[in-house]
């Protein structure tokens, strides 16, 4: 029959704590002077023990114990360093969204031509730009909600400046700017009269007359609309980047292509979408909480794509099209990330402790760590609390992402195994006792 190691703090019996107690009775307790009183005794002045051995380092630790100073200060000194670090660690992942942030306002950054636009032969004078603002990204519909408005760039020097203000002529466009969505222009031969003669000339109008604008702006400082963005999987290849499967790590990609029309041009050419100005930056401001979204735009009216100045009169100088188009990427912020991370470091070293403890009370037949309810009791409690730590990680998916799978899924298991094979072991120990009395 297997014997199990008896464990060396074992309770003693009655008979044994007698016979210890007449045996030690009339002796000095040597056992409990400290190693700097065994060295008072000491003819020499020293110690046997030489110096940083680890027997030196045992017993300068069990002497600084028994003082009591210098544990506390260490584990004081301990818990606030993890602390601070902790919320040094926070605060910077926090100040990377912050510029994060105030890079995505600076919207001229972020031309994918990296080109001026030619609104006016190429300088950065007198434009129309767009401003979104960030308001909610929904995982389940993959769709991010943006708020659009207008800014107009006085000139290269100056910061852009809403649209709509009655007092500035340049901003205030009384009968307003549509702006169109998804779809694109492309020149035709419009006729207007003015004067009581007809006028001929080469204009834009977008290239599904039925269709309905998004939104007016222009003609008050606080127009705006806004906008679904439906967002896919950006790598076909990567299961780590795949949307919510590879969270913390997915990306996702989004596009929306915009059109702007003059309506005081679009009724005199009697043509609904037409007069189509150019749109020449886009801005993106706040966050979402949870996520990162970069975005960059091209204008096909940009010097990318035009060569030669513009003439109404002449079709070959004209774009063959014109509108912005505005792609975004989306991304876990690293505060996300980090957190994920430390989640799966934690739930894995839980496992792995109650792991080595349940083979070296089983394998290693150690029956003192059998005793009572304690290594029982510790495994039952880590079977719920471990999936418990997957809920508090922030903008987590349903459950079945590769986390799950990687980091959650097999520490429950291996708790789970280790409370039934602790239970065994128990019940087992239990009936080879009730059999040897």
């Amino acid at each position: 029959m297997a014997s199990y190691e008896k464990a060396p703090s074992t309770p003693l019996t009655a008979q044994h704590s007698s016979f210890l107690k007449e045996d030690l009775e009339g002796q000095d307790p040597v056992e409990s002077l400290s190693r700097d009183e065994k060295a008072v005794d000491d003819p020499h002045g020293t110690t046997s023990t030489p110096k940083y051995t680890l027997k030196w380092w045992k017993e300068t630790w069990s002497d600084s114990i028994r003082d009591g100073k210098w544990p506390r200060v260490f584990y004081t000194v301990l818990g606030v360093v993890f602390i601070v670090g902790w919320v040094g660690i926070m605060l910077g992942l926090v100040g990377t969204e912050v510029n994060y942030e105030k890079e995505n306002s600076k919207g001229m950054r972020h031309r994918a031509d990296n080109h001026n636009s030619p609104a006016t032969n190429g300088e950065l004078d007198g434009l129309i730009m767009l401003k979104g603002s960030l308001v909610n990204f929904n995982i389940e519909k993959r769709a991010l909600t943006i708020t659009w408005s207008g800014l107009y760039l006085n000139n290269s020097n100056a910061e852009p400046v809403d649209l709509g203000n009655p007092e500035d002529d340049n901003t205030w466009y009384p009968d307003g700017i549509e702006i169109y969505r998804d779809l694109s222009s492309g020149p035709y031969n419009a006729s207007y009269v003015w004067d009581n003669e007809t006028y001929w000339e080469w204009a834009y109008r977008i290239d599904n007359a039925t269709a309905k604008p998004a939104g007016v702006i222009g003609m008050h400082p606080w127009d705006s609309f806004d906008t679904d963005i439906t967002f896919t999987q950006r790598y076909q290849k990567n299961a780590w980047a795949q949307p919510l499967l590879g969270y913390p790590l997915d990306q996702w990609q989004g596009q929306i292509v915009f059109v702007a029309s003059n309506l005081y041009w679009s009724k005199i050419y009697k043509t609904n979408g037409s007069a189509i100005m150019d749109i020449a930056g886009v801005q993106l401001a706040d966050s979402t909480l949870n996520w990162r979204f970069d975005y960059s735009y091209k204008d096909a009216c940009g010097p990318a794509e035009v060569t030669i100045n513009w003439d109404t009169n002449d079709v070959n100088t004209l774009p063959h099209d014109c509108h912005m188009t505005v792609n975004f990427i989306g991304r876990r912020p690293p505060l996300l990330i980090f957190c994920a991370i430390a989640a799966v470091a934690v739930n894995w070293t839980c496992a792995i402790f109650i792991f080595i403890l349940t083979c070296e009370a089983i394998i290693m037949r150690r029956s003192y760590m059998l005793q009572g309810t304690d290594i029982l009791s510790m495994c039952f409690t880590a079977l719920f609390a471990l999936p418990t730590i997957r809920s508090l990680l922030p903008g987590a998916p349903a459950y079945g992402a590769i986390i799950d799978l990687v980091g959650i899924l097999p520490c429950t298991l291996i708790v789970a195994l280790c409370a039934v094979c602790v239970s065994v072991a128990k019940l087992n120990k239990r009936y080879r006792n009730q059999k040897s009395e």
